[in-house]
C-alpha cells in the first residue's frame, strides 16, 4: 500500500472500530460466533475464517476479499488517531472518511520459533533467543501489538542471562589454524557461486509461497498438507541444481538461493507439525478436525534428525512472574 506496511490496517480497525463488509456491503463477522457490539473487536482468526467463508460463498470483494470501513467515524476521531497517516492515504486518493478498504488476510506471524528454557537459553551453549524468534509465548494465537512487549520484556529476561552466562564463561578454546577451520565453509560458499543450472530460487521463492498460501494457509486440510509437503520436497530436490551465476559479492541469485534453503526448512516443520495437530485450535484450523481436543493441549517439538525432522510433544510451560521479574 503506497509504501506503507501491509498490515497497518489491524491497529486501525481496533484502534478505531472499522467494521467488515462482504461484497454486498453486509457486516457479516457476526454470523461466526462473534457479536461486535458496535466495535470491530473480532480476533485475529475469527476475521480471517469469517472473510474466506464469505468469499467461498460468493459474497467476497472484487479482488477476492472484504471491505474494511471507517466510513461511520468523525473524520476528527480519525485524525486524532491517525493525522499522518489519514493525509498520506488522502494524497494518493484514499479518502477512508468516503470509502472502504479492500483487505484480505496474509501471512506474515506464526506461532513457532525456537525452544528456550526459562532464562531464554537455547539448547546452543552460549546462544539466548527473544522476541518473535521464540515460540511458545503466544499459545495458540497471537494478539496484535505483542511484538513489543514480547521484545521489552523476554530482550531483557535473555539479555541478563548472557549477561550471567558471559561472566561465568572461561572462553573459547583458541583455534590453532583458522583457516583450516574455516575450509569447509570456504568450499560450500564457492561450490555455490557461479553455478549455472536449471532455474533460479527466486523463481523457487514464489512458487513456495504460493505452494504454502494454497495448502497450508488458515484451514488446512490432510490432502492439502501432505500435497504441500511433496511440494516442498520436489522443490528442495531441485535446490541443489538452481543456478547461482554471478559474482561472489551483491549476487542476488546466490542470496536468494541460501533463503530458499532456509524458507524450505520451516516449511517443512510448519507443515508437518500441522499435519500430526488433528484438531482446530487458535490460528491452526483444520477443516477436517473441527474444535479443540483435549489430548492436544501440548507443544509439539521439531528437531532435525538424519531422517529429516524428527517431531515430539512436551507439556505447555508455563512461567511464574517471579520468573519475568527476578
Amino acid at each position: 500500500l503506497i509504501g506503507m506496511d501491509p498490515i497497518m490496517w489491524d491497529p486501525f480497525r481496533y484502534k478505531l472500530g472499522g467494521v467488515l463488509l462482504n461484497g454486498e456491503g453486509e457486516e457479516f463477522t457476526q454470523n461466526y460466533g462473534t457479536v461486535e457490539g458496535g466495535k470491530y473487536v473480532v480476533t485475529r482468526d475469527t476475521a480471517t475464517y469469517a472473510i474466506f467463508k464469505e468469499v467461498e460463498a460468493g459474497r467476497g470483494s472484487p479482488h477476492g476479499g472484504a471491505w474494511l470501513s471507517f466510513e461511520h467515524i468523525p473524520e476528527a476521531d480519525l485524525r486524532a488517531a491517525f493525522g499522518p497517516v489519514i493525509d498520506r492515504l488522502a494524497d494518493n486518493g484514499i479518502d477512508l472518511t468516503k470509502m472502504a478498504i479492500e483487505v484480505s488476510p496474509i501471512a506474515h506471524y506464526h506461532m513457532g520459533g525456537l525452544r528456550v528454557d526459562g532464562n531464554l537459553a537455547t539448547n546452543v551453549a552460549g546462544l539466548f533467543a527473544a522476541g518473535e524468534a521464540v515460540g511458545g509465548a503466544n499459545g495458540a494465537n497471537r494478539l496484535s501489538g505483542n511484538a513489543i512487549t514480547e521484545a521489552f520484556v523476554f530482550g531483557e529476561l535473555a539479555g541478563r542471562s548472557a549477561a550471567v552466562a558471559s561472566a561465568a564463561a572461561s572462553g573459547p578454546e583458541p583455534v590453532p589454524d583458522i583457516r583450516a577451520a574455516a575450509q569447509p565453509h570456504l568450499n560450500f560458499l564457492s561450490e555455490t557461486t557461479g553455478r549455472t543450472g536449471e532455474g533460479n530460487a527466486t523463481e523457487g521463492i514464489i512458487e513456495l509461497q504460493a505452494l504454502m498460501q494454497r495448502d497450508v494457509g488458515p484451514f488446512r486440510t490432510k490432502e492439502g498438507l501432505e500435497r504441500a509437503l511433496d511440494g516442498i520436497a520436489a522443490l528442495a530436490g531441485r535446490l541443489p541444481h538452481m543456478s547461482t551465476d554471478g559474482p561472489l559479492a551483491f549476487n542476488q541469485q546466490r542470496a536468494d538461493w541460501f533463503a530458499l534453503r532456509n524458507m524450505v526448512e520451516v516449511a517443512r516443520a510448519i507443515a508437518t507439525a500441522a499435519l500430526a495437530r488433528e484438531e482446530s485450535r487458535g490460528a491452526h484450523q483444520r477443516e477436517d478436525f473441527p474444535g479443540l481436543e483435549a489430548a492436544w493441549s501440548r507443544t509439539q517439538v521439531i528437531r532435525r534428525s538424519d531422517d529429516g525432522i524428527a517431531l515430539s510433544c512436551s507439556e505447555v510451560r508455563h512461567l511464574a512472574p517471579s520468573e519475568l521479574t527476578s
